[in-house]
């Protein structure tokens, strides 16, 4: 008997024996005993999920007669209803509260989020709570997953969501049907359920990676709960983990891999960019951490526009306007801060205000900058297995090949996602031979920057720093116990004094403090006055093309307008025709 007909009465016989199973099994009740800890455990450990910290509460409340006397037969969809106005519930001598609540994630929207505030602890915690699968449910749930993986063969890059959505729904029908496999029809959704969310999303993070809310996602290994950063409420921690380092090992295996690389003992560090433009990070246990760990930073998938960073008060109106006018001007801008300062979004934003004509090139390690503009060429780099730059291969590609490839291509703008290297050197040198650069460096002040540029891995010459126009430095601050982003300072470069060999500095706009959080302009600019020059313009004509960008801008404030494809053709229609523009935002004033 050959190889492959002995691989298949393995499976045939694997099939019978699991079909008589499920016909002798005995149907199963729910369990309805109290499970004190609220931390979704594995299931592959444990017949049913636990539940949330509130439901337990709930439960415990209308075991104990503590309902409350108007509604004495309040049921738990009527609670959870009810919760949302405020409701404070006691369980285990801890009171809670529900904060948020949204339903409809998943198969058949069976997945709900809570975030819910523990008053006796003060702090807020993030519930996942998802449909309670059985073990039978779990065994028929890893036969149909096992089956799919052997027949299912599509190319699954060139479809749509909903396409694979229909396809995998009609594959497992046929998997049903064909094998013969007995599924309970109140068991039929739950079983779906984590099908598709472990076929098609990110098992037990997917209604995470769903919620617009969470700016990043953290995991430090096994049985330790993931924390969050929620853009509201900051640090959280959520009550999922992985039970095994091999379940958290093989969940790392594939976030590498649908974000196009793979991660192993040889290359145990993965940076990396998922599908939704989410930043990833991942290391291998036993290797450079002792569990494995990943760090997910996301990402908005309609990029932000000068409009949302006026309605956050990172920028003024003002400086909106002043960044309008310079960028279409061809001004060369850094922008500096600390780690998740926003750097990258204010870049993102105001690259909107690149004219559509200019030809673009980006150069990144993972991509992050989106614009609307057409004539743009999206470049990233690409690590081969080189372990220094002497014994660099074709195979690696580093940002310095890229700009020295962009240079080539006669590029008008040039944006790097971050400068960290030799690259600067050929990026300097693109400004002073009549380029336009926008890139983003750590740093929080002038002169961290400047001890940056000047010193290894760098080194540039100060002389050439002068080729710059702009610095922005961005930052996070605490404003009333919430952590904010504000440009605290926007800085242009004069000159160098040749007799110090000092840079010469001039802040026209600057954030005065955290009591007073307002911005300041100094009323003087060197690129304003340039641009006044270049256009013969007088003092008043200056200030007078200011402030109708000024009335551009607040009035698609007032508008709403935040899709960053519409800012874009407003603002390319007002540098075709300013008038047209104008005549809209007066007639829109006067109604």
């Amino acid at each position: 008997m050959g190889l492959l007909e002995k691989a298949q009465e393995n499976e045939e016989e694997f099939l019978s024996n699991k079909r008589k199973k499920q016909r002798t099994a005995k149907r199963y009740q729910d369990d309805q005993s109290p499970i004190e800890t609220y931390r979704i455990i594995s299931y592959e450990k444990t017949i049913e999920q636990q539940r949330s910290l509130l439901e337990k509460a709930r439960q415990q409340q209308m075991q104990s007669g503590e309902t409350s006397q108007s509604s004495p037969t309040l049921g738990l969809e009527q609670q959870t209803t009810q919760a949302s106005t405020g409701v404070i519930l006691e369980f285990q001598n801890k009171k809670i509260e529900i904060i948020e609540e949204q339903t409809g994630f998943g198969w058949k929207k069976q997945g709900t989020k809570r975030i819910i505030y523990d008053h006796t602890n003060h702090e807020f915690i993030f519930e996942v709570i998802e449909p309670q699968i059985k073990d039978e449910e779990k065994q028929t749930k890893d036969e149909i997953s096992h089956l799919f993986k052997m027949l299912a063969d599509i190319n699954t890059f060139d479809i749509t969501y909903e396409e694979k959505e229909k396809f995998l729904e009609e594959t497992i029908e046929h998997i049903i049907s064909d094998n013969h496999i007995y599924v309970d029809e109140a068991s039929k959704d739950t079983i779906f359920y984590y099908i598709f969310r472990d076929f098609l999303g990110y098992g037990r993070i997917d209604i995470l990676m769903h919620d617009d809310g969470i700016e990043d996602i953290s995991c430090v290994g096994p049985d330790t709960p993931i924390f969050i950063h929620h853009r509201k409420y900051e640090a959280i921690e959520t009550n999922i983990h992985f039970g095994s380092e091999p379940e958290l090992n093989a969940f790392l295996v594939r976030l590498c891999q649908i974000s196009g690389k793979q991660i192993s003992i040889f290359a145990p560090i993965v940076d990396g960019k998922l599908p939704d433009g989410s930043r990833l990070q991942a290391t291998l246990a036993r290797t450079v951490t002792k569990g494995s760990t990943f760090t997910i930073r996301k990402f908005k998938e309609i990029p932000l526009t000068p409009i949302d960073l006026i309605e956050y008060k990172s920028m003024s109106t003002e400086m909106a306007a002043y960044f309008w006018m310079a960028i279409e001007d061809g001004a060369s801008i850094l922008f500096c801060g600390g780690t998740a300062s926003g750097k990258t979004t204010a870049l993102n934003a105001l690259m909107l205000f690149i004219p559509s004509s200019h030809k673009i090139i980006s150069i990144e390690d993972t991509r992050e900058v989106n614009i609307p503009h057409k004539n743009w060429i999206a470049g990233t780099t690409r690590k081969g297995f080189a372990a220094s730059d002497a014994n660099k291969t074709g195979k690696d590609i580093d940002m310095f090949d890229l700009i020295r490839a962009a240079l080539r291509q006669r590029p008008r703008v040039i944006i790097v996602g971050e400068v960290r290297g030799k690259e600067a050197y050929s990026l300097f040198q693109a400004m002073a031979t009549g380029h336009t650069a926008y890139a983003t460096v750590h740093a929080s002040t002038i002169h961290t920057l400047i001890q940056r540029l000047e010193n290894p891995p760098i080194e540039l010459p100060r002389a050439l720093l002068t080729s710059l126009d702009v610095i922005v430095f961005q930052n996070a601050v605490d404003i009333g116990g919430k952590m904010v982003r504000r440009m605290t300072s926007v800085t242009e470069i004069i000159k160098l004094d040749t007799d110090t060999n000092q840079l010469i500095f001039m802040a026209p706009y600057t954030w005065l403090s955290k009591t007073d959080d307002n911005f300041e302009s100094a009323g003087s600019s060197k690129i304003l006055n340039r641009i006044k020059q270049q256009n013969d313009w007088t003092d008043e004509q200056l200030i007078q093309e200011l402030n109708n960008r000024i009335l551009v801008l607040e009035w698609m404030r007032r508008k709403k307008i935040k899709s960053y494809k519409k800012f874009g053709s407003i603002i390319e229609e007002y540098k075709k025709f300013p008038e047209r523009i104008l005549e809209r935002v007066a007639r829109d004033a006067e109604e």
